[in-house]
């Protein structure tokens, strides 16, 4: 009866829900603006990928690797690349991929969430500008 136990224990111990990864819902801030005219144009699409490596479920959280997704992408995007031009970020996408290998399943697997946005510009409207 004891050995059957430590069996239990064991096998709760290496199959718990910390082992399996679930998918997490990200926090996400909205900002609504409405355009009634089209006084911006999209001038590049940007892609950014962080990747860690979990073991027996243990690693970095997908808050940290989402951080540091997003800080690669704003550096790829250059916003200050127009320079007095308005520039900023939309549609991101957040993306996530889990890869296992099956051999050591659930003790090793990689994880990387991808964050994708477009970047546009904002035009000035003819007629509105002083000079």
């Amino acid at each position: 009866m004891k050995k059957y136990s430590i069996m239990i224990i064991i096998l709760l111990l290496v199959f718990s829900c910390g082992t399996i990864p679930i998918s997490n819902n990200f926090s996400r801030t909205n900002t609504q603006v409405v355009l009634s005219k089209a006084n911006y144009r999209v001038i590049n699409s940007v892609s950014a990928s962080e990747t860690a490596t979990l073991i027996m479920g243990i690693g970095p959280m997908n808050s940290q690797l989402l951080a540091k997704a997003k800080q690669n992408l704003m550096t790829q995007a250059n916003l200050s690349g127009g320079g007095y031009k308005s520039r900023a970020l939309i549609n991101f996408t957040i993306d996530q991929h889990i890869t296992y290998v099956w051999l050591y399943f659930p003790f090793y697997f990689a994880k990387t969430i991808t964050v994708t946005a477009d970047v546009i510009e904002f035009v000035p409207e003819s007629g509105s500008e002083s000079g």
